[in-house]
Order: C-alpha cells, then structure tokens, then sequence
C-alpha cells in the first residue's frame, strides 16, 4: 500500500487565513495540524501550538516563521512504512503527500494509518497472538513458519522487536487460530520461550471464572 492510496481530503491552509480559521478547520478535523498551500505546492505544516502562541489569533498566517523542519511530507509512491516512520519522527496528526514537483495531493490522517496498518497486521482478522522470546541470532522465520504449518497454524503477520533493554528479539505471530496449546508445545519442545498468549479462549475462561465467583456469592 502506497502514500497515494491513503489520501485524505481535508481543507488547507494558505498564507493569507487568519489563525482563528486555522483553529476552526482543526477542531472541526480533528487534527493538531493542517498543510498550507501556496499556487498548488506544498509550503508548510501548520502546527496548532503555532497558532495559539500569537499574541492575536486574528493575525495572518503568513506572520509565522517556518522553518525547515516545518515540512514533513511524504512522496506518493512511498510506501505505508514510511508513513509511519515519519508519524513516528515528527509526532504527527496529518501528513502532507506530494509529487516530485512537490505539488500537494492530500493528507494521510492517523486514522487512515491506523486502519491500513491493521489491515497489514491481520489486527482484523479473528485468531490468537503468540509471543516468542529469543536471541537475534537465533531468529529463524522460515523455522518460526515452518512449526506453525505443521500444527496447521496460518501465521498472518509477523513482527519483530528489540528489547534495548536486554538485547532480546520479541517476535509477535498474529494466528488464524483461537486454540494454541499444540503450538505452543510445539514451539517449547524447539527450546522456544513463549514471552506471552493472547486468545479469546483464554478470555472466554475468564468470564466463566468471573461468572461463577458471582453465582457462589449470590448464593451464599
């Protein structure tokens, strides 16, 4: 999935609006910032901080000073990921999308990421999440895979993390199963150490749980 494909229509910005409309259009988006366009091209990201320190919220927005850094954007053929870096560096609630020419497309809100990433999780998809913990150089997808098609486990995403505490690798599987006591054998009897489950089996016992305290003490 591409920059493109993400686009969000919202109004923008030019240099000639005042503050106060600035304001408006972001609490009616609901988003801390807005792009300013200047002749079709990309000039700033306006930031709602900006706004409210101007000692007049009617002064124009062609009274700010942006700098460099004041322009976070990403290319329209960039790839989500890089979406999601830049959300990451620059604490983002839009980000800007332009052409080689820099001519403005759209924005890419935190939502669109939010559900295009799940998307590319399986987030959406019913099935439980296994944690295994292991030295980096232990890390092995194709054996990861492997054990799990053996217990006729589907692996819909994989992700991995580093712990800079310990230097460990945290690989989190998305499953298209709910039951995961087999694979979870499977894995241990590979020397795997199961940092976490989550399932809805493991839910469903707990509302069980939670049900018969409350029928032993209505009945007391």
């Amino acid at each position: 999935m591409i920059a493109r494909e993400l686009i969000s229509t919202v109004p923008i910005l030019q240099p000639s609006d005042a503050g106060t409309r600035a304001l408006r259009l972001m609490n009616e988006y609901h988003l801390t910032q807005l792009p300013m366009v200047v002749d079709n091209k990309y000039a700033a990201l306006v930031e709602e901080d900006q706004i409210m320190d101007l000692e007049d919220p009617e002064a124009l927005l062609q009274s700010i000073q942006f700098n460099g850094a004041a322009r976070p954007a990403i290319m329209e053929q960039a790839h989500l990921f890089e979406a999601l870096k830049l959300f990451y560096e620059f604490k983002l609630s839009a980000l800007p999308v332009v052409t080689k020419e820099n001519e403005y497309l759209g924005i890419i809100t935190k939502d669109n990421l939010l559900a295009a990433l799940a998307q590319y999780n399986g987030a959406r998809e019913a099935g439980g999440i296994l944690a295994l913990e292991m030295d980096p150089r232990d890390y092995s997808l194709s054996e990861i895979a492997r054990i799990a098609e053996s217990n006729d486990v589907t692996l819909l995403s994989v992700n991995t993390i580093t712990d800079a505490a310990t230097g460990k690798f945290e690989v989190l599987l998305k499953t298209n199963r709910q039951e995961l006591h087999s694979l979870v054998a499977t894995y241990e009897r590979f020397n795997y150490t199961i940092k976490y489950i989550f399932s809805e089996e493991q839910e469903e016992d707990l509302l069980k749980k939670n049900y018969d305290l409350l029928m032993n003490y209505i009945s007391m």
